[in-house]
């Protein structure tokens, strides 16, 4: 196949569940760096209902962005929470903390980018690390791999809600996107 309009990649297309990446906990990396030139990555990620994100963390080398292509996602930036509903785009820039999860009672589907790209390999170092895991994650290892790509964990993940709370939270309790 011919090489990409600027010499420097290959085209591609890649059905549904294919990838050219791997993927650590519910995110998979579609397209990594080494595939755009090192100008992008992308992923997906499927949260299934009540389920946590990651630590409240901020990234010194890339931005982020998370379409919401199913459910609603709660997204914490700086000190601002925001509920961001299928259709809503969170932008998550450099040394901006922001951590997310699911605090639906449905699953949540997002696409994300991340630009430059690079972060993909903290990822694939994330699923060989969880892969030979016996027993509970190390917090320490988890920030250590991290922090070989830039991410300085700051805080706590969004904690799911448990008992009553969870049964009638409302999908958009907080914060709401711009329209």
């Amino acid at each position: 196949m011919d090489q990409g309009i600027d010499g420097g990649t290959e085209p591609f297309v890649l059905g549904p569940e294919t990838s050219r990446g791997v993927g650590g906990g519910p995110w998979r990396t579609r397209v990594r760096g080494a595939d755009t030139g090192g100008l992008l990555a992308i992923g997906d990620a499927h949260m299934p209902p009540m389920s946590a994100g990651p630590s409240l963390h901020v990234h010194t080398r890339e931005d982020e962005a998370s379409y919401v292509i199913e459910g609603v996602l709660t997204v914490v930036l700086g000190d601002e929470r925001f509920d961001v509903p299928a259709g809503g785009i969170a932008w998550l820039p450099r040394g901006v903390p922001h951590t997310f999860a699911n605090l639906t009672a449905g699953p949540v589907r997002v696409v994300g980018t991340i630009v430059p790209a690079g972060l993909e390999g903290m990822f694939a170092e994330y699923a060989t690390y969880f892969g030979a895991l016996q027993g509970p994650p190390d917090p320490a290892a988890l920030d250590e791999i991290g922090q070989r790509y830039g991410i300085t964990v700051v805080g706590p993940p969004i904690a799911i809600p448990t008992g009553e709370r969870a049964s009638t939270l409302p999908q958009r309790d907080r914060g709401s996107v711009d329209s």
